[in-house]
């Protein structure tokens, strides 16, 4: 019988849900109305994986364009809420973490999202009564890509020293894979996310999985 990991660790914007085109749209949203400009779609999606507070300072400071970044979160909120319609949930990956849960795994979610993001999408996925711990770019000081939201889920479900390396992070984003390597867990990189395959391959992450039935013979054996 396959040794079940420690925990489990998810992301959750293009690994659970399929949302880069609206997350790009709600970028060039904001960028045009507080900036005056926009960038190419490819560069807007590899922003994705990094904290809106940083997405919205591509150009500078949001004060520097006489607006404030309360101002342009919110709108980009409000804009993707009001789009909610393009956000589809990956009921296949999601019963991998809800199987993973089923079977007594610590289970995580890691995301870039703020509070107010992961508030509003977390009843969408249905997946509450399955998650144990989650961390968002508001409960640390330096999120993704660097690796101190997985660090503190690992405190969290009090991971020996070593069973970490038998820990998993899953993700759609070199992001992703950059944090789970510097913290020293194994990083699961979908293709079905932001990044794709090609961008995903040149980060050389640990697995990478087309589908949820590899994900799912990866993380759980069958």
């Amino acid at each position: 019988m396959k040794t079940l990991p420690p925990c489990l660790l998810w992301d959750v914007d293009g690994t659970l849900t399929d949302t880069t085109a609206l997350i790009a749209e709600a970028l060039e949203h904001v960028y045009v109305r507080f900036y005056g400009r926009t960038l190419p779609y490819d560069e807007r999606c590899a922003l994705i994986g990094t904290p809106l507070k940083k997405q919205i300072r591509v150009f500078g400071d949001p004060e520097a364009f006489g607006t404030t970044e309360q101002a342009v979160m919110a709108a980009f909120i409000q804009f993707y809420e009001a789009n909610g319609e393009q956000e589809r949930i990956f009921g296949d990956v999601l019963d991998v973490l809800k199987d993973g849960s089923r079977l007594g795994i610590p289970t995580g979610l890691v995301t870039s999202k703020n509070r107010e993001e992961l508030a509003n999408t977390l009843p969408r996925l249905g997946i509450s009564d399955c998650v144990n711990f989650t961390v968002t770019a508001d409960d640390i000081l330096h999120p993704k890509p660097a690796p101190d939201g997985l660090l503190l889920s690992l405190r969290h479900f009090a991971v020996p020293a070593e069973r970490v390396p038998d820990a998993f992070y899953i993700g759609d984003t070199i992001h992703d894979m950059r944090a789970a390597r510097d913290a020293g867990v194994q990083g699961v990189g979908v293709t079905w996310g932001a990044a794709g395959r090609s961008r995903m391959a040149l980060e050389a992450p640990p697995h990478m999985v087309d589908t949820a039935l590899e994900l799912r013979k990866l993380l759980l054996g069958d």
